[in-house]
């Protein structure tokens, strides 16, 4: 499958936006950390109805907040795009309070919560902002869960022949479930991808590995905590080459299936990204 990126967004991990995250990737720099406890607010929610935006959690400002820089760059109408959810546990807070009321004698949970618990929460609160009626899909695949997430919205961008908006995202639980399934970071990636033209700059080229490969690893020493800490930085790499304008193989393994190898292809140069 060819498809070209046509628009990044990139928030977490104390970085704002995806012109940081290039510049901390092309210096090899850390990325920093932002507390789960400072995670909110700050992020957009700023286009919900006033109802939705009191209700909506840490990983909906999360994902929305990166998938605004994507859709924006890409210059593209969100209302227009198919969407792509995928996360690994979606809103962990949420799972932890509900958890917890579980655990109590009364069994009570909160309706709100509930409602927020299911994991296409996020693809609602996004549909619902950009007014749109396209259809949306939520993604949970474990460690997998970037590469399942790429791959489906690549075949659904091939097939229907329109761009379609990605968005993979992780939020670390609360204690003492955060030690059980550990995510060191807040992070989310969001691209917006359509099928390749002759003048496609950013292009990939994705392909099913019958041979199990070892995941390719972050070049950036000061990400790889990053890269092996959050389910939702094994997209790191690619986004890597992106920054770095550098030809680049991923491989991205489906657990105990085949291998999704990335090839990308950067941008021509004089062109802007």
């Amino acid at each position: 499958m060819k498809l070209s990126i046509e628009g990044v967004g990139f928030v977490g991990a104390g970085l704002a936006d995806w012109q940081a995250a290039v510049e901390a990737l092309r210096a090899d720099t850390s990325p920093g950390s932002l507390p789960l406890a400072e995670l909110g607010r700050a992020l957009k929610a700023d286009r919900l109805p006033r109802t939705e935006r009191r209700r909506a959690g840490k990983s909906v400002r999360l994902s929305m907040t990166a998938c605004w820089e994507a859709v924006e760059s890409a210059g593209l109408d969100p209302a227009d795009l198919p969407m792509v959810f995928a996360s690994t546990s979606g809103d962990t807070e949420v799972l932890s309070h509900i958890c917890a009321a579980l655990a109590e004698p009364e069994r009570m949970v909160s309706p709100t919560r509930f409602h927020n618990s299911v994991h296409n929460a996020a693809s609602g609160y996004w549909s619902i902002a950009v007014g749109t009626h396209q259809p949306a899909t939520a993604i949970a695949a474990h460690h997998e869960t970037a590469a399942a997430g790429l791959l489906e919205a690549a075949m659904q961008a091939v097939s229907e022949n329109r761009p379609v908006l990605l968005v993979i995202y992780d939020i670390p639980f609360p204690e003492p479930m955060n030690q059980a399934e550990p995510i060191a970071e807040p992070l989310a990636v969001a691209l917006v991808l359509r099928p390749a033209s002759a003048d496609s700059s950013n292009r990939l080229n994705l392909s099913l590995s019958g041979e199990h490969r070892d995941a390719t690893s972050m070049q950036a020493e000061q990400w790889l905590a990053l890269w092996e800490g959050v389910p939702a930085g094994r997209i790191l790499p690619l986004l890597e080459a992106v920054a770095r304008d550098e030809a680049r193989e991923i491989a991205m393994p489906t657990g105990d299936g085949p291998t999704l190898v990335v090839d990308y292809e950067p941008m021509q140069r004089g062109e802007q990204a």
